[in-house]
């Protein structure tokens, strides 16, 4: 009653009994098997652990009723026991992040549905703003709201992607432990973690009504609930890794971004002594594409190094390893949202510009006046510390929009993948209608 915050007073609504009757049973005294039945069901609502908690009261209650005529024996449980134990909290545990996942899920999507009708509010007032004369400020003001609306749609729908991706992998996880359980012992059974929410279960700031009445006081909120939202989707996605051999180590960041640098430095690097090379050997050598391809292999090594391959190696090989080390079917899931593709691929073109500089350098020595090295070694340089460090924002944030809208109208058209078989007594997932 402490952990639920249940009071007598809710108590007797709840179970249709006397708040005496209720305190005398709770007062020390043994109660009735159905009393403490009765108890569990009102105060606990989650089914399994409803169940989970009805067993060790009832438990109780036996061993308080008849108790036995000496001391029990202490018995160390068995290593099966102990591992049906762990796997089934393992199990719970995982339900309730589950279900955080699909509120942090449902929370995007309808913050999706809201930011695209303000959107087409704002652009309607745009358009009559422009009929008007002297509506200059106005104009104005609305075309930034426009633009920062359409910026904060775009990272919402980013949340909503992650949000699914988390869910599915949280998913595919309850399966497995499921599957584990069950060859643990007889029967298991199933968790439903597809949590279905309606409108009214959102907060009040996601209500229909309340966000479109006023834009600017809606950007605010976008803004509010995305940066919550990526907090709790980190510690999310954080809880639902196994501990395992494979799992993740938390690498401080300073190293981590001395080894990104480095890695980005030594790609660079490659490719500009590929591209070296390549021009030396076909100007002076040979022109054979055998001999030409080592310096070619040299620049894709490069270009690979270069655009962080790190995370898209782990996401892979990460659950192909869980496969063969503990029989674990996880989902190979990258997740790369469209600016941060755009930001990797933005650092090649960079450092091809370093590559043909070095080429123009190699090229002056032998055939050019050498003041021109003047203007092609800081070239080179500059681009070199542009690709490992750049960002390339403005051209990210006029690209990543349009491509987007692309990939959206494209979805749709794409061939659906087949069907996945789910085991037996799991819960199907249900179907939710396109996103837009």
């Amino acid at each position: 009653m402490d952990t639920h915050r249940v009071t007598v007073r809710t108590l007797a609504g709840l179970m249709h009994r006397g708040k005496s009757t209720i305190s005398d049973n709770l007062d020390g005294r043994v109660p009735s098997r159905q009393f403490v039945v009765d108890l569990v069901t009102a105060v606990v609502k989650e089914p399994r652990k409803r169940e989970l908690d009805l067993k060790r009261a009832l438990a109780l209650w036996e061993a308080a009723n008849k108790p036995p005529a000496s001391p029990p024996a202490h018995t160390q449980p068995s290593g099966g026991e102990l591992a049906v134990r762990e796997t089934q909290k393992e199990l719970i545990s995982l339900t309730h992040r589950a279900m955080d996942l699909e509120r942090e899920r449902a929370g995007t999507h309808q913050l999706v549905l809201l930011l695209m009708r303000l959107v087409a509010t704002l652009q309607d007032e745009v358009a009559r703003a422009r009929e008007l004369p002297d509506a200059h400020a106005k104009m104005a003001a609305l075309e930034e709201q426009l633009h920062t609306a359409r910026q904060e749609l775009e990272r919402a729908r980013e949340a909503r992607e992650m949000a699914e991706q988390l869910a599915a992998r949280a998913q595919q996880q309850s399966i497995s432990l499921q599957e584990e359980l069950a060859r643990l012992r007889a029967a298991a059974p199933p968790i439903a973690i597809a949590l279905r929410l309606g409108p009214g279960d959102l907060p009040h700031e996601l209500q229909e009504e309340y966000f479109l009445a006023d834009p600017g006081r809606a950007l605010r909120t976008a803004e509010a609930l995305l940066s919550q939202g990526a907090e709790r989707r980190e510690e999310l996605d954080d809880a639902i890794r196994p501990a395992d051999p494979w799992q993740t180590r938390q690498v401080g960041g300073g190293w981590l971004l001395v080894a990104l640098v480095l890695g980005r430095v030594l790609g660079c690097v490659l490719m500009m002594v590929g591209a070296g090379v390549h021009y030396a050997l076909k100007t002076w050598v040979t022109s054979s594409p055998t001999w030409l391809g080592f310096p070619d292999l040299l620049v894709l090594v490069g270009i690979a190094l270069l655009i962080d391959p790190w995370d898209i190696l782990w996401d892979t090989v990460r659950p192909l390893a869980l496969r063969v080390i503990s029989d674990r079917h996880e989902p190979v899931l990258w997740q790369l949202s469209t600016e941060d593709v755009l930001t990797r691929v933005m650092r090649v073109p960079w450092a091809a510009a370093a590559s043909a500089a070095v080429v123009l350098s190699l090229a002056t020595v032998y055939w050019w006046p050498l003041w021109i090295l003047i203007a092609t070694v800081p070239a080179s340089l500059g681009a070199v510390a542009y690709a490992v460090l750049g960002r390339n924002r403005p051209v990210i944030g006029r690209v990543a929009p349009m491509l987007s809208a692309g990939l959206a109208l494209i979805r749709p058209l794409l061939p659906a993948g087949p069907p996945t078989s789910a085991p037996v007594g799991a819960v199907p997932r249900q179907t939710t209608p396109t996103k837009p």
